[in-house]
């Protein structure tokens, strides 16, 4: 193997481990953020989740309106949309919770 094919082949490697330890500390995250969840929402009394909702929702819209000022991929916005609909079926699973729309 030529000495530009090993530099080739280790920015690649370094590259696949860099990529591949931010993913793992995006997983962690997003497992730290859904158990907070499952300990937070139970705790909230119907008035809170009311508002919880309420204040969620505004939160998504500003989040949506920066992503589409910013034209991040279509992707982006669906997985938005899909995640907070998760996130308001939970808030309050006995409730009719209007899902967001695309």
């Amino acid at each position: 193997m030529s000495t530009s094919d090993e530099m080739l082949l280790h920015s690649m490697t370094a590259l696949v481990s860099a990529h591949g330890k931010a993913i793992s500390r995006f997983g962690a995250s997003v497992v730290v953020m859904t158990k907070f969840v499952e300990a937070v929402l139970p705790q909230l009394s119907g008035a809170q989740v009311e508002r919880t909702i309420q204040a969620f929702r505004a939160h998504v819209g500003e989040a949506m309106a920066v992503a589409d000022d910013v034209l991040l991929p279509g992707e982006y916005r669906a997985t938005l949309i899909e995640q907070a609909n998760v996130l308001l079926s939970r808030l309050d699973s006995d409730a009719d919770v209007v899902p967001l729309t695309p």
